[in-house]
């Protein structure tokens, strides 16, 4: 089936794990620098750490999305605390039939499925993990927060912002195409993107992609794509 346009706009960008306006997302740029030099390693499987539960963060919207033989999840991941947290750590359970768990990401993921990179302080980000690995119908799931560390109050803050070049589709999958512009005054390396399809408020088609170089400003935008887990026709996208 050829791929069509489904449409343009502006998306937000969720720097592994902000999420701001349609113009901009926050981190420091030291923070920014080592979360580069971190997610360089995204393709080592490590087992989670999760440490104490931060009841700081209100999970929500927790949807599996399945599509093309694969399947996604989804959870939006809202902070009522003051601080911005780097480095949040999640654990991911997913259940089928009779609520048996089918998939777990504490063990022998990569640390980018493990993890919210950066989480600002009274804001909310979508985070995806689209390699849950189970050839069985997921029916449900849930995620639970540990601690992450907190950054220190006042840092200078940099920008990452990204618009939608436009989104092709076909059965069962979406790819949305994106450009990604650097305006810390450093270039990036490893810069991870979520991506969520929203129709009727609901989630109904997911992705990521981590984005491997984005020069430092007075260079073009970076582009990039992220494959899509479901149908995003008609749905508005998220990063």
């Amino acid at each position: 089936m050829r791929p069509g346009l489904l449409r343009r706009g502006l998306v937000v960008v969720g720097c592994g794990a902000l999420a701001v306006t349609a113009s901009a997302c926050e981190s420091t740029e030291s923070e920014s620098a080592k979360i580069g030099r971190e997610s360089k390693a995204t393709e080592v499987a490590s087992s989670l750490k999760l440490g104490a539960l931060d009841r700081s963060v209100r999970v929500s919207d927790v949807t599996p999305v399945s599509g093309g033989g694969r399947t996604a999840l989804a959870v939006k991941l809202t902070s009522t605390s003051s601080r911005t947290q780097r480095e949040v750590p999640l654990l991911v359970k997913v259940t089928g039939d009779g609520g048996k768990v089918l998939y777990s990401n504490a063990s022998g993921a990569e640390p980018l499925l493990q993890r919210v990179t950066m989480l600002r302080a009274h804001a909310s980000t979508w985070w995806v993990d689209d390699e849950v690995l189970t050839s069985a119908k997921a029916s449900g799931a849930t995620v639970t927060v540990g601690t992450g560390r907190r950054s220190r109050a006042g840092a200078r803050a940099a920008a990452l912002s990204a618009t939608v070049a436009h989104v092709a589709g076909q059965s069962g999958s979406s790819t949305v195409s994106a450009l990604l512009s650097n305006r810390t005054g450093r270039a990036q390396s490893g810069v991870p993107v979520f991506a969520v399809a929203l129709q009727g408020g609901k989630v109904v088609a997911a992705g990521r992609a981590v984005v491997a170089s984005a020069p430092a400003q007075g260079t073009d935008p970076t582009s990039f794509d992220v494959p899509l887990v479901g149908d995003a026709t008609g749905a508005k996208i998220v990063l």
